[in-house]
């Protein structure tokens, strides 16, 4: 077990931080999947009105109305909540612990994670856009490419009617659904049960931090984003497990999220004012811009594994 993870439990060694943890977990997760998607479909279609079927019809066929994009982010906000706080919540029930102790947020603060945090945060959100355009300008074979655009375009769908802001107040609604949500859920779940998991099974903070990211990257089922996701679970994982307290990448997580939403929102004020669109939906970074983000990226990951070693010592 991690020193950081001893630490935090003082003594009281947790009994499910083992295979059998993880295996509840990820089974708990793909389930609550499945049974959320509908409880949320049910319960978005009741709020406003909907029979069951339409509202499946909507969200897999949005005609950008109003009362689409309001069921879209009702059915977000239930499944997302379902899928994986409350899965997480059964483990800690289970191990006797807490999402506190799991995330390690009992431990006393300390800027200078944040700020190296940040740094980890801002240099890699280029990054993540510069492989995102690179895995799709590649000619990938016919059948990986039919299926990967497959799941893309519907997952694009998807996002484009959750962001569908028309007005200000709507951009906080977005940034709450995904942004706050996903930082502070994620980064507890994957960051803190599952890192404190793969840091028992294994023994080895590096391994505990590369698995904890595949897992994160392969849950948000989009190929083309994969390797950049996995990046970002990686700076993530570093950031924690040199902190012991996933409060930084919860500031780091949010930071990213909410730049690419406060993005998509100027994109769609500009389009109605222009006719552009697009315009500031994503940064495209080029080869050399990803270079100059390289450097504060792969600085904060050398100090970060220095945090670690002296720890250590």
């Amino acid at each position: 077990m991690s020193e950081d993870l001893t630490e935090s439990y003082k003594g009281s060694k947790p009994s499910f931080h083992n295979n059998w943890g993880l295996m509840f977990v990820l089974i708990f997760i793909f389930l609550f999947n499945l049974i959320f998607s509908v409880i949320a479909a049910f319960a978005a279609g009741g709020i406003y009105g909907v029979s069951f079927a339409e509202t499946r019809n909507l969200l897999g066929n949005p005609d950008g109305t109003a009362l689409a994009i309001n069921i879209s982010r009702v059915y977000h906000f239930i499944s997302f909540v379902g899928a994986m706080l409350i899965p997480a919540w059964m483990f800690t029930v289970v191990n006797r612990t807490s999402l506190i102790r799991e995330g390690g947020l009992n431990k006393p603060f300390q800027p200078r994670f944040l700020a190296m945090g940040l740094v980890s945060a801002g240099s890699s959100f280029v990054l993540v856009n510069w492989i995102d355009g690179f895995m799709r300008s590649i000619q990938w074979p016919q059948a990986l490419q039919y299926y990967a655009q497959r799941l893309d375009s519907s997952r694009q769908e998807m996002a484009n009617t959750l962001l569908d802001m028309q007005e200000l107040n709507e951009l906080w609604i977005c940034l709450f659904l995904v942004a706050v949500l996903p930082a502070v859920i994620e980064e507890l779940l994957f960051r803190g049960i599952l890192q404190n998991i793969f840091n028992s099974t294994t023994g080895r903070i590096v391994r505990s931090i590369v698995l904890q990211a595949l897992v994160f990257s392969v849950l948000h089922f989009s190929f083309y984003e994969l390797p950049g996701i996995f990046m970002a679970g990686l700076a993530f994982g570093w950031l924690r497990a040199a902190s012991g307290n996933t409060i930084y990448g919860m500031v780091a997580h949010f930071l990213f999220n909410a730049t690419a939403v406060v993005l998509h929102y100027f994109s769609q004020a500009n389009f109605r004012l222009t006719g552009v669109s697009d315009a500031y939906n994503q940064l495209h970074p080029g080869p050399v811009v990803a270079l100059l983000a390289l450097v504060p990226f792969v600085y904060s990951m050398i100090w970060f594994h220095r945090q670690i070693k002296n720890k250590q010592a």
